[in-house]
């Protein structure tokens, strides 16, 4: 309002300086032009000062500073009308960016939560944001460049400069903790009208394979064929002896033999389907753990010890040189024996017969505070075909095994927040590692 008041001034002001001084009265003239400076300068500065106020508002709103406030009670009703409207953006930008963070943040916690590894990449490989399990997958503490990835694996860094929207590739990648079969996939996004790469990492290891899922399917199914393939022959002869007891015309005695063998194959049969549900009873009821300080070295003497029974233990040169003697861990110590107690004997049984049998047991802790156990033997190794199956619960390829040993170690793995893996080199190496 007042900026139409001073322009309407100036113009009629210079009108009648123009008419003066064409009418001779250079006197008056002189007044209306200084008029006309007067009221030049007021609107300047008016302007200057409503410039300088929205220069300073946005700077403030760019710096996060929300403190700043205009006064909306004091000056030319302009004056009060724009402070009101700065302090109502003020307020509404205030109210958008609290949200915004708050979004972010609940971002952050759900991309922390998950397990596959989230990596987004700029076309120049650096890194705008990554995941807790993008960095333990990698085997890096901070990742702000591909570049990084040189001190892990140099083929790491070349496959990740190399992704493209669409890609969908596995990675063997070799660290402290062992060997790790990395998948890769990697989706196109637009930030900020730039494009961005989405990269996915999974560790195969740690997922379920078909193969293992199919097997909890199918576990009802079996249990049910077994229990009643065990019931029905009870019921059987149980009914026909029944039926031989209540039969008046039948002697005692001439029943006699018939009576002892049918409960003789009741009694054969009840212990078979005892021991099998004895079995599954192992496996699906694994303890919480019970965790406790120890000393490592002691416990895997400890180990050793409870595997000396073994028919070829003498024969096997069993290396502890890689366990440091000062090491603590805390853990559940029962539980954990079990473990490397099933993979100490299987690796035992598998040397049996071998001149040369060695087993190699080291534990070491890394830089994030983790404890790596590895359980090395020289022996046949395991068929490539057989590797994705060892851990699947029943399955098993010797004779008198049960096939719930490795799965009940990957259980108990899985209950202490851990996990445990394998790698084997046919003819020459089996490697078992557990991570806690």
């Amino acid at each position: 309002m007042h900026l139409l008041f001073f322009l309407l001034i100036i113009i009629s002001c210079s009108v009648a300086t123009c008419i003066l001084f064409i009418g001779g009265y250079n006197a008056w003239g002189v007044i209306a032009a200084l008029v006309v400076v007067y009221y030049v300068s007021k609107t300047l500065t008016f302007y200057n000062a409503v410039n300088r106020k929205l220069a300073y508002f946005f700077e403030s709103m760019e710096n996060d500073d929300y403190s700043v406030n205009f006064r909306e009670k004091k000056g030319t009703s302009a004056e009060m009308f724009l402070n009101y409207i700065l302090n109502k953006m003020k307020h509404i930008i205030q109210k958008t960016r609290i949200e915004a963070q708050q979004k972010e943040k609940f971002y952050e916690v759900i991309l922390s939560s998950i397990h596959s590894g989230i990596v987004i990449l700029n076309p120049k490989g650096f890194v705008l944001q990554t995941n807790v399990a993008a960095l333990k997958l990698l085997g890096l503490n901070v990742f702000t460049h591909t570049r990084q990835l040189d001190r892990v694996d140099p083929a790491m860094t070349s496959l990740f400069d190399s992704l493209k929207p669409g890609d969908n590739k596995t990675f063997s990648l070799t660290m402290e903790r062992g060997t790790v079969q990395l998948s890769i996939k990697v989706t196109g996004i637009t930030i900020d009208n730039e494009a961005q790469r989405l990269v996915v990492v999974h560790d195969i290891n740690n997922e379920m394979d078909e193969k293992e899922i199919e097997s909890w399917i199918k576990l009802i199914r079996v249990l049910s064929h077994e229990i009643m393939n065990s019931i029905a022959p009870i019921t059987s002869l149980s009914d026909t002896l029944l039926n031989l007891y209540e039969d008046q015309s039948v002697d005692a005695n001439a029943i006699r033999p018939t009576a002892m063998n049918g409960l003789h194959v009741i009694s054969e049969t009840s212990k078979g389907l005892v021991s099998f549900v004895e079995s599954y009873r192992k496996f699906t009821r694994i303890p919480t753990p019970s965790r406790e300080l120890f000393n490592v070295s002691e416990f895997v003497q400890r180990i050793v010890i409870l595997c000396s029974a073994e028919d070829n233990f003498n024969s096997v040169k069993i290396d502890m040189s890689g366990v440091p003697e000062d090491l603590k861990l805390y853990a559940d110590a029962n539980l954990l024996g079990q473990v490397l107690i099933n993979i100490v004997k299987n690796a035992i049984q598998a040397l049996r017969g071998r001149k040369d049998a060695a087993i190699e047991v080291k534990v070491w802790k890394t830089e994030d505070n983790r404890t790596i156990f590895t359980i090395k033997d020289n022996g046949p190794g395991i068929p490539e075909e057989l590797m994705k199956q060892i851990f699947v619960p029943f399955f098993t390829t010797k004779e008198q095994g049960s096939g719930i040993g490795l799965s009940i170690a990957r259980q108990i793995m899985r209950a202490h927040g851990g996990s445990i893996r394998v790698h084997s080199v046919p003819d020459k190496e089996t490697r078992f590692t557990i991570e806690l």
